[in-house]
């Protein structure tokens, strides 16, 4: 079942159960309203004998008495005179009902009580009915009952509120139908505002998953309503993006990842068809001389150094994407550290192709925690991209280590050409390289490893153009 149904059934629900308690509330009303206005009429109508009852009384026994051989119909006439002063009205009952005289409403329910009370003594009784003062005497000759009523203005008084009773009844009744359809439009407009209110955004995110499915990840949701529903299209929204971020950076990284591979192949290549054509020229006879053997040989040799430096790039870089590169931290004297390392480069390198020069602001500094083997693989790709990219002979690499409060800072300058601004943000790519063109040899990981290293250390590493490329190392000092 659709959640538009569910909503409507569940306000239908709630809507005539709200009803349902309004009927039983307005009837229990009703009831209690019924009870205490019967109360009132009964005090309205407590018992109480008309004072002209004694007199009234013997004026029908005396006239009854007096004429015997008289008719029913005829003594009514001849008492009513007599009576009607105190506001008597006479009448005859036979059966239960009037016989003759006053036929009014009032006088039936003194008929049905004559016709239960059967006194046929023959003498003349004074009763009360309701309020009413009662007179009767039996006329056996008739088989029926001469009786005087006094009706007081009290009768008619609860009279008149049983009609106001039934008529307010009938009005509470006409209220509450009134009331139930008012309830029912407003149940009915109340819901279709909840189902726009909740549908319309429900069917936009739906809209939306379709799109993703379809793999359209261009179009947003647009929905301005309820802050709540708010907030969720634009949750859907940051998850879209995040997946068409993701999916970009993926198809970033594969032609990135291409290119290398594709890059590599071609470097690659060189070395190999130059080991080949040397080792080709050996065995052909070509070197025909010890001095062109060994020429020959050095020069496949160094080949092979270059593919084992393109291979060693890779495995670093496979290591790194497998998270299977090991550290192991110890406290170092980084100034120590790195007099150690430039030292023995300088000693090792030409000195007509490189310098290197190292200046500490003081001879000892703080010992921070770092991986001895990888913080040489960073100098190592240093190095390398510097005597690769400088593009000027000699290469002048100046080292400066200074130490403030939270950390030891490493400043690695050479005095080459710099890199285009334009780029130097994306130099710690994966795979990226600013020479495009690929007449440089590079598999564009060397400053990614370096970025990877230094934050495995909780440091970080900037780059900018001061005269050269300016790569800053920033290692924290441990805390206590």
């Amino acid at each position: 079942m659709s959640l538009k149904k569910r909503m409507f059934r569940a306000n239908m629900t709630i809507l005539f159960a709200a009803l349902f308690s309004l009927m039983v509330i307005i009837l229990a009303v009703l009831a209690l309203f019924e009870d205490s206005l019967e109360t009132q009429l009964y005090s309205i109508s407590g018992t109480q004998i008309e004072e002209h009852a004694q007199e009234a009384a013997q004026i029908v026994e005396r006239l009854a008495e007096d004429n015997k051989n008289r008719s029913a119909e005829s003594l009514v006439e001849e008492i009513q005179p007599e009576v009607l002063r105190w506001g008597y009205r006479t009448a005859v009952i036979s059966g239960g009902k009037t016989a003759a005289g006053d036929s009014g409403e009032p006088m039936h329910d003194i008929a049905e009580f004559f016709g239960e009370i059967a006194d046929k003594s023959g003498q003349t009784g004074i009763y009360s009915f309701g309020k009413a003062t009662v007179i009767g005497k039996y006329l056996a000759e008739e088989d029926a009952y001469l009786v005087a009523v006094h009706f007081p203005e009290e009768h008619w008084i609860a009279s008149s509120l049983n009609r106001s009773f039934y008529v307010f009844l009938l009005t509470a009744f006409l209220a509450g139908i009134g009331a139930i359809i008012i309830l029912m439009f407003l149940a009915s407009f109340v819901t279709r505002r909840m189902n726009r209110i909740v549908m319309e955004p429900v069917e936009l995110l739906v809209a939306g998953a379709e799109r993703i499915k379809n793999r359209n990840l261009n179009e947003k949701i647009i929905y301005h309503g309820e802050t709540e529903f708010e907030h969720v299209c634009e949750t859907f929204n940051d998850m879209q993006q995040t997946i068409l971020d993701d999916q970009e950076q993926r198809a970033k990284t594969e032609r990135a990842r291409t290119d290398m591979v594709t890059g590599i192949s071609h470097d690659l290549r060189t070395p190999l068809t130059s080991i080949q054509g040397y080792i080709k020229g050996v065995l052909d006879g070509v070197a025909d001389t010890d001095e062109k053997k060994r020429m020959y040989l050095k020069t496949a040799y160094e080949s092979t150094e270059e593919m084992n430096v393109l291979l060693t790039k890779l495995f670093e870089f496979s290591r790194i994407e497998s998270g299977q590169m090991p550290f192991r931290m110890v406290n170092v004297d980084l100034g120590e550290y790195t007099a150690a390392y430039t030292a023995q480069k300088e000693t090792a390198a030409d000195p007509e192709a490189l310098k290197i020069r190292l200046h500490m602001e003081k001879p000892y500094f703080t010992e921070i925690s770092l991986d001895v083997e990888q913080m040489r693989r960073v100098f190592d790709n240093l190095l390398e991209n510097s005597m690769k990219y400088a593009g000027v002979t000699p290469v002048q690499i100046d080292v400066s280590i200074a130490e403030t409060e939270d950390e030891v800072i490493l400043t690695w300058k050479d005095n080459g050409k710099g890199v285009p601004q334009e780029k130097l943000g994306r130099i710690f790519e994966r795979f990226y390289r600013c020479d495009e063109a690929r007449q440089e040899k590079g598999s564009g990981v060397g400053l990614y490893v370096v970025k990877y290293i230094m934050e495995r250390h909780r440091g970080s590493v900037q780059a900018e153009n001061e005269n050269g490329l300016k790569l800053s190392l920033h290692f924290p000092k441990q805390t206590e």
